[in-house]
């Protein structure tokens, strides 16, 4: 799943019989194509605009995105006399770049999280394949004190990185540490960042080349995969990775379906928030679905899925039951 999904549709482009079958769910893939974009591309433009857009979608506003959307007016980079016309300029911008409604509203978690600068900050590091004392646009990781001021982690803190870390900070005591002043809401480091996407200076181009080279092919012909991913993805939404890639391995004749789930988005762990749970249904019973159909398949007592987009129904608060998960037969 997420970036193990995209790590999987790569190695089955791999020559061989070591690959009988493939499942990815919610893969982080940049394929070839219409609507094609990488996560790069798109998790810098949302830390950007997504702050200011939705409040017109009729979400709250997340904290300091008034102040945010009034210093991307100021800079020119968005449109509108007063903050309301703002917001919908910045809404427009991103139904514009392939957005969708489900996908933004989803995408509020990752506001809410910070998980969009995280993802821009990690990224460029390893996409650029920079040091760790080297990131281009100066930001590092650091433990951080009460006041959050950095400071050193202590030894018990490491040794329960390797349990309690995602890999991506901010989390488990380890936060991003950004060299510009508090009072420029982030934006400075934050458009540092989009430059490295849409700048031609060395270092955006070093990214840009990492970024590259991750771009997907075809998978072996022959192989069966399955791709599932919830309509309603936030982080890594469908328009921009199983999309394109489930159209460019089919219009190739390679044996791939595709499952669509409704009201699913990328975090089941999050299902466990009353509000994310009486709306958004948990992905992973599909992936294990698949995985028991190809298990049958290659047993040769069943046959592979056939694409579908399922439509499934929010258990609105009460317990989960398989009418929700409305699973294809």
């Amino acid at each position: 799943i997420s970036n193990g999904g995209g790590a999987v549709l790569r190695a089955a482009e791999l020559e061989g019989d070591w690959l009988d079958a493939v499942v990815a769910g919610e893969p982080n893939v940049l394929a070839q194509g219409h609507g094609a974009r990488d996560l790069y591309d798109y998790s810098t433009e949302a830390a950007l605009l997504m702050p200011c857009a939705l409040p017109a979608l009729g979400l709250p506003a997340a904290p300091g995105a008034d102040a945010r959307c009034a210093a991307l007016a100021a800079q020119g980079m968005l449109s509108g006399a007063d903050l309301k016309a703002q917001q919908q300029d910045a809404l427009a911008k991103l139904h514009a770049s392939g957005w969708t409604d489900p996908a933004l509203r989803a995408g509020s978690i990752s506001v809410g999280f910070d998980l969009w600068r995280a993802v821009g900050v990690g990224y460029a590091s390893a996409y650029g394949r920079y040091a760790p004392d080297a990131h281009p646009c100066g930001f590092r990781y650091s433990a951080l004190g009460v006041d959050l001021s950095p400071r050193a982690a202590t030894d018990v803190e490491r040794a329960s990185w390797w349990a309690d870390a995602s890999g991506i900070p901010p989390g488990a005591g380890v936060g991003i540490v950004d060299p510009n002043p508090a009072a420029d809401l982030g934006l400075k480091g934050l458009q540092c960042l989009r430059r490295l996407w849409t700048g031609d200076s060395a270092d955006a181009q070093r990214v840009r080349g990492g970024i590259a080279e991750t771009r997907a092919g075809l998978p072996r012909a022959g192989l069966p995969v399955i791709v599932l991913h919830g309509t309603d993805d936030g982080l890594v939404p469908q328009a921009f990775s199983s999309a394109p890639y489930v159209a460019m391995a089919q219009a190739a004749g390679r044996d791939v379906r595709y499952w669509q789930v409704r009201n699913a988005q990328h975090f089941d762990a999050f299902l466990g928030f009353p509000q994310y749970g009486a709306v958004y249904l948990p992905l992973l019973p599909y992936v294990y679905e698949a995985l028991d159909r190809v298990d049958a398949h290659l047993d040769g007592k069943g046959a592979l899925p056939v694409d579908a987009v399922i439509a499934t129904v929010p258990r609105a608060g009460k317990p989960l039951a398989t009418d929700n998960l409305a699973m294809p037969r």
